[in-house]
């Protein structure tokens, strides 16, 4: 692979930031011009502020495309191009913006060795001369928190967790009793829930105290233990109610990533200020990965949090993300097994390259090690895709 000179980074600003702050990642330019239009001009400010606190020193500059749909306007932006060696990433923009930019660029004096375009399905750095960057071979320490930034929406950051919380220790013990019954997560979820679906109160539910222990060997605790407050009480809550599988494929996913980020419960706030959560979400090289966790094993629930988390991978992350649904779904009817059909009806409106993966009752049967030894290669292989 050639080495890449030049005296500054040419960007077409479109509705996703994150292929253009993964070039400038990648190519570490002095200089930056952003070309941008009026409906850009958001994703414009996202990315100037991203490329500014990421590269030491850059200078970042604009030039508005009043009318990016104008092949004329678009040719017109680029005949002012300065003297020197620049390069053209035109992964962003309209099909016309790139179109017409590139080749705006050729005629004044742009090789192909100074273009490039984000193949998004292969993880690649493409120049127009053949050449390549893997991104997985690149150091760009990408966050949570870059990916969310880019699309400014806010990471609502938990306080200290409450005295007595449940752990991951907890969650391995759940798994290793529901898996073999899977039966059993109902019965976890109905502790101290009335009919109508809410939580009791804890003054209530403390004259009932339920022993976890015979429902599940080795969790020794009441609910509520006399010494709990409301907020202990509440994890342990929502814990027994399907979070602990949140939390045990959060430590199986650990175990697979080396030193990645991974984050379990994350709670944000979209820019038109409606709140949303995801179980888990991990950063591995240029990927963003979010899971979906349900205890739940009705065919119509799964299919819902399967296509809302796909849909969230791809605002979040793009064409780049990955997203799965882990879940306790099995069994089959007529049409073939829940999980295929499940499958196959993502795969047939999900025409993508991140296509959402959905991992059902067997999958976690083989990563618990039920009746063999412990597999994750099903997961490891997702992390892979």
């Amino acid at each position: 692979m050639s080495e890449r000179k030049f005296d500054s980074l040419f960007l077409l600003v479109g509705s996703n930031p994150l292929p253009n702050y993964l070039a400038a990642l990648v190519l570490r330019p002095r200089a930056v011009t952003l070309f941008y239009s009026p409906k850009t001009e958001k994703v414009k400010n996202l990315l100037r502020q991203k490329l500014t606190t990421a590269l030491t020193n850059v200078n970042v500059k604009e030039t508005c495309i009043d009318d990016a749909t104008d092949a004329a306007k678009v040719r017109a932006a680029f005949k002012s191009i300065p003297a020197g060696t620049h390069h053209l990433h035109y992964t962003g923009g309209t099909k016309i913006m790139a179109a017409h930019a590139r080749m705006a660029f050729r005629d004044a004096g742009g090789t192909d060795q100074q273009a490039s375009y984000l193949d998004e399905p292969k993880g690649l750095l493409r120049f127009d001369d053949g050449d390549h960057r893997n991104l997985s071979e690149q150091q760009l320490g990408l966050t949570v928190d870059d990916f969310l930034a880019l699309q400014e929406i806010t990471r609502r950051k938990p306080g200290p967790p409450p005295v007595d919380s449940p752990t991951e220790d907890d969650a391995a013990r759940i798994a290793r009793a529901v898996l073999p019954d899977p039966g059993l997560a109902e019965k976890l979820h109905a502790v101290h829930r009335n009919e109508s679906n809410k939580r009791v109160k804890l003054k209530k539910a403390k004259g009932v105290p339920v022993s976890l222990d015979e429902l599940v060997p080795g969790l020794n605790h009441r609910i509520p233990e006399a010494c709990w407050n409301d907020k202990t009480y509440e994890k342990w809550w929502d814990f027994l109610g399907g979070e602990w599988m949140d939390v045990w494929c959060g430590a199986l996913l650990r175990q697979l990533v080396d030193g990645g980020e991974i984050i379990v419960d994350l709670n944000c706030t979209l820019v038109n200020g409606r709140k949303c959560q995801i179980d888990v979400a991990l950063v591995r090289s240029h990927r963003l990965y979010v899971v979906s966790c349900t205890t739940d094993t009705s065919l119509g629930i799964c299919k819902s949090k399967l296509f809302e988390v796909a849909m969230r991978a791809r605002q979040l992350g793009g064409d780049l993300a990955r997203s799965a649904l882990v879940c306790l779904l099995h069994g089959s009817d007529s049409n073939g097994a829940y999980v295929d059909q499940l499958r196959n009806d993502v795969a047939d409106v999900w025409k993508a390259p991140n296509t959402p993966r959905v991992f059902g009752h067997d999958n976690l049967m083989e990563w618990l090690g039920v009746n063999s030894p412990p597999n994750l290669n099903s997961l490891r292989n997702w992390l892979d895709s």
